[in-house]
């Protein structure tokens, strides 16, 4: 057999959907190295080997390859027949999961431009299924980060019912540029805080507040308002970077029976990357208008200057105009773009919540 082809061998995998020709199956440990050369492999000879690869590296970072899906199609040279796409849906922190899709394959045994889009497709409406029934109520939000060259992407999320939610620019600067000053006393009733510990006594309804009032008219990926719980976004933010050295902030304001949590700024450090990340910042709406949302990024980059770290960077959806002004005051950047794809799962919550895709910006106007 040639490194083109995802032969599927002796599966073990039970999970299989029939229509139109092509079969959905998960994919077994046994069919694990075709399907990761169909996922990662792209048209190269050296396909199997990027797929060997790939598994390596899944294995080291603890990726959980149980939800693992493959069209099948016949074929007469291979016996079980040949994989032509595949779909690897990752859990993560935060009730939430990733979905990577393959791109596009060898016409020999992947067929043309419209069979491979069909079956991607087909695969990505039958993994969803079988992924919601397997994964219950760990997994609330499925997303999906194509980048806007990647047309193929972009199609099959859409047509297998994915909502999109926008379009992300990723930012970044070093983390030595100067800020400007802070800007001395904040204004008669606001002040800015480092958030303490994260429990019920300690600091954690202070954020959820926070939070909350941020997702208030935000410009930042609103679609995502309502499909996920406030706790469960906080545990995704936590999830990022080292959370024991983060910088993370609490904007209070005077409701005029004391202070009240109206805002926040997320930074978590990835000391490996050498990167400090902007997990998410916004402001309520009691204070936007102020230039408050600059003045609290800059106190917060201040603080963070300590850190052995090299650059920060941040995600913000193009549609935030406040919020890329805000961004290219400060220096930031962009150095790469996505396409924010979601779909809730049957299991997932109705009641208040908002999350960028990739860690963004709230309203900060």
């Amino acid at each position: 057999m040639d490194d083109l082809g995802g032969h599927v061998g002796s599966r073990d995998g039970d999970t299989r959907v029939s229509k139109a020709g092509v079969r959905v199956v998960r994919v077994g440990r046994g069919d694990r190295v075709p399907a990761a050369a169909r996922l990662v492999g792209g048209e190269t000879p050296n396909a199997r080997q990027a797929g060997r690869a790939f598994l390596e590296r899944a294995s080291a970072h603890g990726i959980d390859l149980r939800y693992f899906w493959g069209t099948v199609r016949p074929d007469a040279g291979r016996a079980g027949g040949v994989f032509t796409q595949a779909a690897l849906i990752v859990p993560q922190t935060g009730r939430t999961a990733m979905v990577f899709l393959s791109g596009p394959g060898p016409m020999r045994t992947c067929g043309d431009a419209d069979q491979q889009s069909a079956d991607r497709v087909e695969l990505l409406r039958g993994a969803f299924v079988e992924a919601e029934a397997v994964l219950g109520d760990r997994v609330h939000l499925i997303q999906a980060l194509p980048s806007p060259e990647e047309a193929w992407g972009i199609g099959a999320f859409a047509g297998a019912g994915m909502t999109r939610l926008g379009d992300l620019a990723y930012l970044r600067r070093p983390l030595s540029m100067p800020v400007g000053e802070a800007g001395g006393e904040w204004p008669a009733g606001v002040r800015m805080r480092r958030v303490g510990a994260l429990t019920e006594g300690g600091d954690l309804p202070a954020l959820r507040r926070a939070l909350e009032r941020t997702y208030v008219d935000t410009l930042d990926c609103p679609g995502l308002c309502a499909l996920r719980r406030t706790d469960d976004v906080i545990e995704s933010h936590r999830s990022a970077g080292d959370f024991e050295k983060a910088e993370w902030w609490i904007v209070e304001a005077d409701d005029g029976a004391g202070f009240t949590a109206e805002g926040c700024v997320l930074l978590s450090p990835a000391f490996e990357a050498r990167s400090l990340e902007l997990v998410y910042m916004g402001l309520g709406p009691r204070l936007r208008g102020r230039g408050l949302g600059a003045r609290a990024l800059r106190a917060a980059l201040l603080g963070a200057r300590r850190l052995p770290l090299d650059q920060v960077s941040c995600a913000v959806d193009l549609s935030n105009e406040p919020a890329r002004a805000l961004y290219a005051r400060l220096g930031f950047t962009e150095f790469a773009r996505r396409v924010a794809f979601v779909r809730p799962t049957a299991s997932g919550p109705v009641g208040s919540g908002n999350d960028s895709a990739s860690g963004g910006v709230g309203a900060t106007r």
